[in-house]
């Protein structure tokens, strides 16, 4: 007995497989037992319409998918609902968090002396150096400076005070102070009083 690779129970096997789909199972069988074209050249042998044919069913569905997908992503279909509510002023904020705030209150800011510079030097020795400006049109008798001094990454240091005597109404005095930290190189103003 020798096999020839022929397979007669084929079609037999096929209508069992596609007898599930109903009444569409002749449709799927026929689809299968197309004859194969006998022309070797049959690809290029198309008419022009047929490969006409060809290209718009491949060109129709990709442009038909692209566009889907521009507008899709070009937010066309946007929801017509009110959206996000808008962010309330800072005035309503404030209003709703703290009801019992005095709006005439004003926080005390002391601008009779202002410091316009403070830096630290170490030409001839270690010391702050600075500039205060008194903003007022009396004597201010006494001025203390606190300055906290810090090194270049920033870390504190300690805090130095300077004192200045007999600031004019408006003039500016320059002022100096000696420091014991030898890897300062900041001076920041903390804090400034008068008497």
């Amino acid at each position: 007995m020798v096999f020839a690779g022929l397979k007669p129970d084929t079609p037999r096997e096929r209508a069992k497989r596609t007898r599930w789909l109903g009444p569409l199972h002749r449709l799927v069988d026929r689809i299968p037992s197309k004859p194969a074209p006998s022309d070797p050249l049959y690809l290029s042998n198309r008419t022009f319409d047929q490969k006409v044919k060809l290209w718009l069913a491949i060109t129709v569905p990709c442009l038909i998918l692209a566009g889907l997908t521009v507008l899709g992503l070009s937010h066309f279909y946007h929801a017509n609902g009110p959206g996000p509510a808008p962010e309330p002023p800072a005035a309503v904020v404030a209003a709703k968090l703290l009801p019992d705030l005095d709006k005439t209150m004003r926080p005390d800011v002391i601008a009779d002396v202002q410091v316009l510079e403070a830096h630290v030097e170490s030409e001839g020795g270690m010391k702050v150096t600075g500039i205060v400006k008194n903003n007022t049109g009396r004597l201010i008798h006494t001025t203390e400076i606190i300055l906290n001094l810090t090194d270049a990454a920033d870390s504190k240091l300690g805090a130095v005070r300077a004192q200045v005597d007999n600031l004019a109404p408006h003039a500016t005095v320059k002022f100096q102070v000696p420091i014991e930290q030898k890897d300062a190189a900041l001076a920041l103003v903390r804090e400034v009083t008068t008497r």
